[in-house]
């Protein structure tokens, strides 16, 4: 087993994911987009899930409980949560900076690409390694007005609306199929975070059994039903290498 990282050598994002990783305080609305993941694997016929920027792994967790076939790699450059990754899906899981994303694999970037200064350039990067056709799901906070403490404290650089996703993912050189507002029903929490802000912005709230049951059943039905949706607190996207 890797060593713990001390409190001081770990960035409050990193914190954050580190926590994640009981999966006791994994929420409906990670769950939500988990399942988007693994619909669109099992859609394409893939077999295998590259996490880019995969943070805590709980990606890794949701597909090993719900969809055990789909092979799980992960991707992350942070030091600290790379080695807590390794320590709980094996090295070999660990997916290598020069390999290609293959025809039977599937990408991902869950609230990731906010994190990144040049986004356009990261994109292409892994664009430039993916085979034709090969798809990529990207899920990113929502709506610019909303930036708040929250946002400064985890690192983001901005956030979305639908069409400058789709601008930006167009920019690395990908076909978008479609980009969705995900989550409309939590908007009243994104303003009472921009108005009040709480002093510790980047814990997860703790939510009961009953709570995340409720949540996913109803942002499971607005997920299905995401093309609808003007606004909402996420946006996804689903785009291929051409």
């Amino acid at each position: 087993m890797s060593a713990e990282p001390s409190p001081a050598e770990v960035t409050l994002l990193e914190r954050q994911q580190l926590d994640l990783v009981d999966p006791s305080a994994h929420t409906f609305w990670h769950w939500v987009r988990f399942d988007l993941v693994a619909t669109e694997a099992l859609k394409r016929g893939a077999d295998t899930v590259v996490d880019i920027g995969a943070g805590s792994g709980m990606l890794g967790d949701r597909l090993e409980s719900t969809h055990p076939d789909l092979n799980y790699r992960f991707d992350e450059l942070s030091t600290a949560l790379d080695s807590a990754l390794d320590d709980r899906f094996g090295a070999a899981a660990r997916f290598g900076p020069t390999e290609a994303v293959t025809g039977n694999m599937i990408t991902c970037m869950l609230d990731v690409v906010e994190h990144i200064e040049d986004d356009v350039l990261a994109l292409s990067q892994w664009r430039d390694r993916m085979e034709s056709g090969v798809a990529l799901v990207v899920a990113v906070p929502a709506l610019q007005w909303a930036f708040s403490k929250f946002d400064e404290d985890l690192g983001h650089y901005r956030r979305y609306s639908r069409k400058r996703l789709r601008q930006t993912l167009e920019s690395a050189g990908f076909v978008v199929e479609r980009c969705d507002y995900l989550f409309p029903e939590m908007l009243p929490l994104v303003v009472k975070r921009r108005l009040r802000p709480s002093t510790n912005t980047v814990d997860v709230p703790q939510l009961s059994d009953r709570m995340n049951k409720v949540g996913h059943a109803i942002s499971s039905v607005t997920a299905k039903t995401r093309r609808v949706w003007p606004v909402g607190t996420s946006v996804v996207a689903v785009a291929v290498a051409p």
